[in-house]
């Protein structure tokens, strides 16, 4: 069953934001002006003046049951800053909008209970081996001082008979779990019980499921890229009506 709806104020638009999929340059100039540039193309029918818009930024928030450290910095961001009003006056018709902005510890339609673990770190991929040597390029063929890192991938651990280091202990591979599902999932539920507007700012194809099914639904999607996608044409040939794509 689903948690008790919670009291929340109407929105005329929710925003889902990869948080991962914006780009580092963007994401510095803080939260404010990334969502200045996520609304300011939506039309006055999608967020007219003195409107509302909700945020839910999707990402690997928690590792193990503790807040990741990219976590713990927005938290205390949209603590500090949201709600707030911004002005989109890069805009044809400059409007002030209220803007709330949270992050998606769990599913919109199970608000209570978190989803935890959706940050890991891992080792080294499988398979992953160093090229024989000497390798292309090296201008230092007989005392090439790669020889080191060579021979640890190839044997798995430190070259010094002595050490105990592998390469489980010295590299990692930061992933995320769970964050394009829940999206998807969250994008199907809004689509169903919020208003028509939905803003999705990502640009992974694995959105397109849930970007088909919302449309199916009646929702009006925009559609944020924030990097070019040209395999986004195959699929946006085939949308229905209600699709609104941009650039951020």
């Amino acid at each position: 069953m689903p948690d008790p709806a919670p009291d929340r104020r109407q929105y005329a638009v929710t925003v889902l934001v990869d948080y991962d999929n914006v780009p580092h340059a963007v994401r510095q100039d803080g939260l404010s002006d990334l969502l200045g540039r996520v609304l300011s193309p939506l039309p006055p029918e999608a967020l007219p003046g003195g409107a509302g818009a909700r945020c839910r930024l999707y990402g690997g928030w928690f590792e193990k049951r503790v807040l990741s450290p990219r976590a713990r910095e927005l938290d205390a961001e949209i603590r500090r800053a949201f709600p707030a009003t911004l002005s989109l006056v890069a805009t044809a018709d400059p409007r002030p909008i209220e803007v709330e902005v949270e992050l998606a510890h769990s599913l919109d339609i199970r608000p209570r209970r978190f989803l935890f673990h959706t940050y890991r770190r891992r080792g080294p991929p499988r398979g992953l081996v160093s090229r024989p040597l000497p390798f292309t390029g090296c201008v230092r063929p007989g005392d090439c001082p790669l020889v080191p890192v060579h021979r640890l991938l190839e044997g798995g651990s430190c070259p010094q008979a002595s050490c105990g280091a592998t390469t489980r202990d010295i590299l990692t591979l930061p992933v995320q779990k769970l964050v394009d599902t829940m999206l998807t999932a969250d994008l199907i539920q809004f689509s169903r019980t919020a208003p028509a507007h939905l803003a999705i700012v990502s640009s992974d194809d694995d959105m397109w499921p849930g970007i088909y099914t919302a449309l199916s639904q009646g929702a009006t999607i925009h559609h944020v890229r924030p990097s070019p996608a040209p395999e986004s044409e195959y699929y946006e040939t085939a949308t229905e009506t209600g699709y609104h794509p941009y650039s951020l």
